[in-house]
This record gives C-alpha cells, sequence and structure tokens, in this order.
C-alpha cells in the first residue's frame, strides 16, 4: 500500500482510551511514549505493517528506548511469552510490550508474518480516500476549466470571424452604394445631356456625334467607335454628308451611315475615272477637293428638329 501523506491524525483525547490506560497501568506512563513511536514506525512502514520476526524486536528495543528484563525489575503482572503462538522464542521487552498490546489491550492485530494497528489502517486509507477524491475533484475541475477557456476561445473566434464578415459586408455595401451612386449621377447627367459621356477634352468628332443624335438617334460607346472609324478613314465631310444623306433618306442606323460613306467615296472615285478618261492629260491636273461647311449642314439639322 503505497504512502502519499507524511502524518497521521491523532485524536487529541486519545489518553482517555480505556485501552491506552490499561497499558499505562501495566507499563507505566511511559509506555504512552513507547506507542506512539512505535505507530510513527508503523506509519512509515510498507501496508503500514512490521514483520513478526524477532530481528524486529531487537531493533524496536533500541528504537522505543525499552529496558530489557536485566535492567529493570520484573513485574508479575506482565504476560508471559507463550511459545505455541509463535514459531520463535523472544525474551525481548519489546516483544513482550507488544505482544500485550496485541493480546491483552486489542490495540494492535497480527498474523504468522505481521504486526499492525487496524485503528492506524483504518484512519490512513480514510485519509488516502479523501486525499484521492480531492485529487480527482482538481482533475475534473481542472477539465472543466479547459473546457470553460476552449469554449470562451471558440466563441471568442467565431464573434471576431463574424466581426470580420459583418465589417466585409459593410465595406461591400459601402462600395456598392458609391458605385451605385457614380452610376446613378452618370444617368443624371446623360439624361440631362445625352452627349455629357464625351465630355472629355481628347473627344474630337463630338459635333458628328451631335449631328449623329440629332438626326439619327442615341450614341452608345460601340456606335461612337463606329463613327470614330469613318472620320478616320473618309474624314468629317464625308460622315457629315452620310449622316444628312441617310437622315434625308429616313435611315436610323450606323449601319446605313457607314453604307453612305463609303458609297459617297465610291461615286468620287468613279468620276474622278470618267473625267481622266476624257482628257489624258488629267493625270497631271489635281481635282480640286470639295470643301463642306459641316457647320451649315449640322445647323441645318439643328433647324430642321
Amino acid at each position: 500500500m503505497a504512502k502519499d501523506v507524511y502524518y497521521f491524525s491523532h485524536d487529541v483525547n486519545a489518553s482517555n482510551d480505556p485501552k491506552i490506560v490499561a497499558m499505562e497501568s501495566q507499563f507505566g506512563v511511559i509506555s504512552y511514549a513507547w506507542w506512539w513511536k512505535l505507530i510513527e514506525k508503523l506509519a512509515s512502514s510498507d501496508d503500514y505493517k512490521l514483520p513478526f520476526k524477532k530481528y524486529t524486536f531487537i531493533a524496536l528495543d533500541k528504537e522505543l528506548g525499552i529496558l530489557n528484563e536485566n535492567e529493570r525489575p520484573f513485574n508479575e503482572n506482565e504476560r508471559p511469552f507463550n511459545e505455541n503462538e509463535h514459531n520463535f522464542f523472544c525474551s525481548n521487552e519489546s516483544f513482550l510490550f507488544i505482544n500485550s498490546l496485541i493480546h491483552d489491550f486489542e490495540l494492535l492485530d497480527c498474523d504468522d508474518e505481521y504486526f499492525w494497528s487496524p485503528s492506524l489502517i483504518r484512519r490512513q486509507e480514510e485519509r488516502r480516500s479523501k486525499y484521492e477524491k480531492k485529487q480527482e475533484q482538481r482533475r475534473l475541475a481542472g477539465i472543466k476549466s479547459g473546457e470553460a477557456r476552449r469554449k470562451k476561445e471558440q466563441k471568442r473566434t467565431v464573434v471576431q470571424r463574424d466581426s470580420t464578415v459583418v465589417e466585409q459586408n459593410e465595406q461591400k455595401e459601402r462600395k456598392e452604394k458609391e458605385i451605385n451612386n457614380i452610376e446613378r449621377d452618370t444617368r443624371a447627367r446623360e439624361d440631362e445631356n445625352p452627349l455629357s459621356m464625351f465630355d472629355d477634352d481628347e473627344v474630337k468628332n463630338k459635333p458628328i456625334y451631335d449631328l449623329y443624335m440629332k438626326a439619327i438617334g442615341d450614341v452608345s460607346p460601340v456606335i461612337k467607335d463606329r463613327l470614330d472609324d469613318l472620320v478616320e478613314s473618309y474624314g468629317k465631310e464625308r460622315v457629315i454628308v452620310a449622316i444628312n444623306t441617310t437622315a434625308d433618306n429616313g435611315g436610323n442606323s450606323i449601319k446605313y451611315v457607314e453604307t453612305v460613306t463609303a458609297g459617297n467615296l465610291k461615286k468620287e472615285v468613279q468620276k474622278d475615272f470618267g473625267a481622266s478618261k476624257h482628257n489624258g492629260n488629267a493625270r497631271n491636273v489635281s481635282r480640286k477637293k470639295e470643301e463642306v461647311d459641316w457647320q451649315a449642314e449640322y445647323e441645318r439639322v439643328h433647324g430642321k428638329g
């Protein structure tokens, strides 16, 4: 039986125990000191027991300070050693004392191998049980505390994650709101002035877009790019003429403007080719470029609206 404590309980009124009183009556008050020194020896031994051997009692004579028979007067009331009870003869005073504690005062118990104090073992077992119970309570409390900390940490993590999600959602909502505000403001400007989308210093063909909107229809980014391509390929004057021709003929698409522009250029080429046929020297005469007053055309269409 392993020991995990280094003391034992001692009743404050132990000296009033009838068995202790009888022991003192038999062996004197000094036996009270022998008794507690013996209990201390048992408490520090394995399983709280001592071997019922002759060497044990020889050692106890010295440890307890008990005088042997030659050093103290013989007490006629002392219980003599009974050889039938044990398989050895022992005349040690400690043996006589312990043998009397076992058989006369029932303070100790024994078998063929060991002797012990039932009261000491019971008290130590009770103390051991309380100690183990307390240790188990501490262990369970530690587990419970650890679980509480883990749950608290998990809750903190969830709160932080939720907070992060909320912040991300708020940022997303703010960004979407800003985009919506920009789009709303842009639409408002476009509703007020459809050409406001082209209010850029780098826009060079705004009069063309304006003419197209007044004469044919709305100018989308795609139509804008196609008008830019026409101006780059054919020149502003030809595109203005094509837009006016499209409007006069009831056309309503950029495709129509592109077709008219290309057709007008073809007619110009054929005209130049026919003139050179009647005049062999036409190759050396430059054809005067037809000047188109696009501002007048633009005003004409505006006045028409």
